[in-house]
């Protein structure tokens, strides 16, 4: 993924995304959103998403004072598979406030590939949900 990026978003972009309004996990039911939101790679290639965070009550996330986490999953068409990838990836991004910016008040950090829920590569998640949004787009079904 190389160098984690700093993109600065404004109101509704991050309003767009905060599903969770306390640090509750959620799960992203349209990805559209995310989709949408700048700083998030690999956009054609998400499966699914979750998000938690509290504008009020910061947690440290990956060394920043975030008020969101999510992570997002994408799928990986060039798994490593001599390294143990999978064609699944989790990715971590943190949301943290003020950028100093009256138009672009947070900042998304990430990607990350530490600190989401599942490792960046996982071997134990469960990948039923997603396999017939892959089969839609053609893609190989991640049944192993």
């Amino acid at each position: 993924m190389g160098r984690v990026k700093r993109i600065f978003l404004s109101e509704g972009e991050f309003k767009n995304i905060q599903l969770s309004l306390e640090w509750e996990i959620t799960e992203f039911k349209d990805l559209s959103p995310l989709r949408n939101t700048p700083g998030i790679q690999r956009k054609e290639e998400i499966l699914g998403a979750f998000i938690s965070g509290d504008s009020n009550n910061t947690k440290l996330l990956n060394s920043e004072d975030a008020i969101a986490g999510m992570d997002v999953l994408v799928y990986e068409p060039r798994p490593k598979k001599a390294q143990g990838e999978g064609l699944v990836n989790v990715y971590h991004y943190v949301v943290t406030k003020g950028s100093g910016d009256t138009i672009h008040p947070y900042c998304l950090h990430g990607p990350f590939t530490k600190e989401a829920l599942q490792e960046h590569w996982p071997d134990d998640l469960d990948t039923s949900p997603y396999d017939s949004q892959l089969d839609e787009t053609g893609r190989e079904s991640l049944e192993k």
